[in-house]
């Protein structure tokens, strides 16, 4: 809209600065002549932006610029159009300012919905799933392996005489015991199996891909790793052992049906002596 109305007739490139100078005060000028709309002159001062900056920059920086400069009224609009620098300058460096914090923000904000998120789905005590969390994980799990006919073994394991180890060595050592347990399982298992911390002293592990003959190899090496871990270094005359109940996806209903009959077995574990796998 304001080149048709009015456009400067005179190029700025080959001027001297105050020639430059004049003429966007010229420019402005007419625009105040003609009363036109403040977003024509604003159209027009963003044409002029670079040209400001460079004259504003010129009469800065050279020690000479008065000698050039004897109209009064030309000193005044340079004062007034350096203080519009100079307000402009701040503007600029509060919107920075701001930008800076708004992404600040958001990075904290990010930062406290993953913590969120992880403390929604963590142990606390040992950093694996929570029960919540890796109930869900199992039945996603069961639903997978029955679409594609795939097989899939549910663990339960616990702590054999957990409470005489409490009440022997202190409730300490006993956390002490659930954090390495929880360690030795993250150790022998695959990346792609679920371990969660079913509650107390009892443990869930989801085996993906495993045959129930296959779990019991996986879970017999679990076994022996608690076993012959140098429990010494824990606490002196420490043992831990665990016993481990298995059921595999075939024939069961749901997820929740395989840990019931996992935890039937873990119990028949228990009653032949401890320190076993029952399947």
């Amino acid at each position: 809209m304001s080149e048709k109305i009015y456009t400067s007739t005179v190029s700025t490139e080959k001027m001297m600065p105050k020639e430059r100078l004049t003429r966007l005060i010229e420019d402005c000028e007419n625009l105040r002549k003609k009363a036109l709309m403040s977003s024509e002159a604003l159209a027009l001062l963003e044409r002029h932006r670079s040209d400001l900056c460079a004259l504003l920059d010129y009469y800065n920086t050279q020690s000479y610029h008065a000698a050039n400069i004897k109209n009064e009224d030309d000193q005044n609009l340079i004062l007034e159009l350096q203080e519009m620098r100079a307000e402009l300058q701040l503007a600029n460096e509060a919107l920075q300012f701001l930008d800076k914090q708004k992404t600040e923000l958001m990075a904290e904000l990010e930062h406290q919905r993953q913590a969120f998120e992880q403390q929604s789905r963590e142990d606390g005590l040992t950093k694996l799933y929570n029960r919540r969390y890796i109930d869900t994980l199992l039945a996603q799990e069961f639903e997978r392996s029955k679409r594609f006919n795939h097989p899939f073994t549910i663990g339960i394991i616990d702590i054999d005489h957990f409470k005489n180890i409490n009440d022997t060595f202190s409730h300490q050592v006993g956390d002490e015991v659930i954090r390495t347990i929880a360690q030795i399982f993250k150790n022998n298992l695959r990346a792609m199996d679920l371990v969660g911390r079913y509650g107390g002293e009892e443990f869930v592990i989801g085996l993906l891909e495993t045959s129930l003959m296959r779990a019991v190899l996986v879970a017999e090496k679990l076994r022996r790793a608690v076993e012959e871990f140098n429990w010494i270094v824990v606490k002196p005359n420490l043992r831990v052992t665990v016993s481990i109940g298995l059921a595999e996806n075939a024939k069961m209903a749901n997820h929740e049906k395989m840990i019931s009959e996992a935890d039937k077995k873990l119990y028949e574990a228990k009653r032949s002596g401890r320190n076993l796998v029952r399947y």
